[in-house]
Formats: structure tokens, sequence, C-alpha cells
């Protein structure tokens, strides 16, 4: 006969029994009806009406003990130190919060040596002398403290899932509209600093880095959204000097952004890895909006330096098909019309070099790319090297 879960069993016994519940109340109000009309006496229908609850109480009991079952305490199973030991010589650990305390020994009371920093490396302490216990794990920081962490709140894992599981973490918080810009902060800080330890090579050093620029751009907009201004608080102007490098600063609008060459250089020294396309997207979505209006220079600049490039790095990427509609969309616009095409004499070499400069990008990208944006900027060229 084939098992049924206990929880199932118990389900259905209960709606069983509600069942035959019912049926016998109703089958009472009928027979207390009848026996109403029937029985003109006051001494007989009482009578009546006490068999009648009578035989109410036993179908409740009866009907009860036929259908329930006994339930079991599944009792919690320990496990053994040695278990533990072993389970925790062979992962790595993710701190995936923020301000996680790390106790002197393992228990809740005991002193807290510091707060740990999301995703700060730790690693089990196989030196220390109290026996490992369910849900602490002694671990061993880079500087050298020992302590204990709760093992219910972070992630202990195979090393070859350590850098997907810290980086899908950091992502999580990144996103989140709950974590402020000081936390977010920390979260890019660590995932540089975790990067440039040499520990990840070929894709998943690109990968990391793409994701720890890319956590900086959420890092910089939040920033930019909230209006946090690096003169009323030093934390903010010791996180943009650590990243200088890679921030560029618009004056007309007072916003900083990150620098789109960060993702290109990393493309140059790593072109064809996994990631690469990854990061090409990256480089094209971290262009700022410029708002060019007629400025035909300013237009096609900001479609070289983002979608075109890409498309002209990437013929088989994954956002080709978007990037290629969204230019042709933007050139078509603007050669709809040829004499309304802001060339007007004398036409600036600035101008002419850009167009010279889109040609021979779309001369060498794929045939089905090429097809449809050449004849644009050939309309562009004829206008306007007139």
């Amino acid at each position: 006969m084939a098992s049924v879960p206990l929880l199932k069993k118990n389900c259905r016994g209960t709606e069983l029994f509600n069942s035959f519940f019912i049926l016998g109340r109703v089958l009472i109000f009928h027979i207390s009806k009848s026996a109403f009309s029937l029985l003109r006496t006051k001494f007989i229908f009482l009578k009546q009406i006490k068999i009648l609850n009578f035989f109410s109480v036993f179908l409740f009991f009866l009907v009860g003990s036929i259908l329930a079952e006994p339930t079991f305490q599944e009792k919690t199973k320990q496990t053994k130190p040695s278990e533990l030991v072993k389970r925790d010589l062979h992962s790595e650990i993710v701190i995936p919060v923020i301000g996680l305390n790390l106790h002197l020994f393992a228990d809740q009371k005991s002193d807290v040596l510091r707060k740990l920093k999301f995703g700060e490396p730790v690693s089990f302490d196989r030196e220390s002398l109290e026996s490992p216990k369910e849900d602490w794990i002694p671990v061993k920081l880079e500087d050298g403290l020992s302590g204990f962490i709760k093992r219910s709140v972070v992630r202990s894992v195979p090393p070859k899932q350590y850098l997907s599981t810290l980086l899908f973490e950091a992502e999580r918080m990144i996103l989140s509209k709950n974590i402020d810009f000081a936390a977010k902060g920390e979260i890019t800080d660590t995932i540089f600093s975790i990067s440039a330890t040499g520990k990840f090579t070929g894709d998943d050093f690109i990968f990391i880095r793409a994701k720890a620029g890319f956590f900086l751009k959420k890092t910089i907009d939040l920033m930019n959204e909230k209006g946090i201004k690096p003169d009323n608080d030093p934390g903010t102007l010791e996180f943009l000097k650590r990243h200088q490098t890679k921030l560029l600063y618009d004056y007309s609008y007072g916003k900083y952004y990150v620098d789109s060459n960060y993702f290109w250089k990393l493309l140059e020294a790593y072109p064809k890895t996994k990631h690469s396309d990854y990061a090409g997207y990256l480089a094209t979505e971290s262009i700022p909006v410029l708002e060019c209006g007629t400025d035909l220079k300013c237009r096609l600049e900001e479609m070289r330096k983002g979608k075109l490039r890409y498309i002209y790095l990437f013929p088989t990427g994954n956002y080709i098909n978007l990037y290629t509609k969204d230019l042709v969309n933007n050139l078509q616009s603007m050669t709809k019309d040829p004499d309304s095409i802001p060339c007007f004499a004398p036409v600036s070499e600035g101008i002419k070099s850009e167009i010279n400069q889109m040609i021979r990008y779309a001369s060498e990208i794929g045939p089905r790319e090429k097809k449809q944006i050449l004849p644009h900027l050939q309309i562009l060229k004829k206008e306007c090297f007139r």
C-alpha cells in the first residue's frame, strides 16, 4: 500500500470528520422537527430532545475517535562535532549582512570583539580550542583576530560557489531600496577590495570587476538621487577619493558618473572572456544621457561612444538587436528630412570627424546591422560634406 504523508492524512481526516458532524446536526434538526409536529405532549417532547442530544454527543465522540490519528513530533537531529569540523574545513564563508557581531566565545552573551563588514573575508579557525557547536563557527580574520559568528546568519558554501554567492548577496543588497548610501558604499568597497587580492583570474576576474563597477554606479546613482554632497559628509568624500579614477563629474548638473572607460579598459585587457559581453553592456549603459538638443556633434558622439561601439565589438552580443534598433531609430529621426539636418556652413571639423568615424565602424560590423545603419550615415555625409 502506498504511504500517505501524515499531514495529508490528518487534513483528510479533519475534513471527513466535519462532514459527518454537519450531517449529524442536519439529521438531528429534521428528527427534532418531525418529533415536534408528531408529539403533542411536553413530557414526550422533552424526552425526545434528550435522546437526540445524546445521539449528537455520541456521534461526535464516535467519529472523532475513528478519524483522529496520533501526531508525532520529530526530534531535531543534532550534527556531530566531527561532521561540523569536516564540513567547515571544506567550505568558504560569505557574510551577507552588515555589522555581524564577532563574539569572543560561542555564546550570544559573550563579549563582541568587533562588527564585521559585508563580505569581509573570514576563514574557519581550525586551531580553535572550543568544540564546534551547531549554530556557531569559529573564525579567523585576515588581521589574525579570532572569534565566533552565528552559523545561521552567514552562508557557508563550497569554494567553487564562493564568488557567485558573494556577488549574488551583494547585488541583492545593492538593489534593495532599504539599504542606505553608506551601506552600499561599504559593499562596493568590499567587492573592489576582494577583486584586487589576486584570488580571481580570467573569467572570474572580469566578472567581479564588472560587478564592482556596477555596484559603484548604483551607489553613485543613489548619491545623486538623494543629493548627498561630499562637502557635508567626510565619509562620502573619502569614498569618492577611493574611486576617483573611475568617476567623472558633470559641473553643469553637479553630479558624479561612473566613467564608461572603466569598463572599456576592462574589455581591452580581457577581450574574449565569458563575461566580456556583460562588461560591454555596463560600459554602454554608464554613458550619461546628455541634453544635446540640435547639437549634431554631441548626438553623434554619444551614439558612437556607446551603442555603436558595442555593436562593433560584439557582433553576436546579447544586446546587439536592442542597440541596433535604438541606433537606427535615432539616425532615422535625424535623416528622414535631409533639409532639416543641422549641417550649417561652415560645417565644423568635429561633425565631419564624427561622421567619418561612425562610417568606419558601420563598415566593419555584421552585414545585417550594416545594412540598417550605414545608409543613414551616408545621408549625413552627403548633406554635411557639400
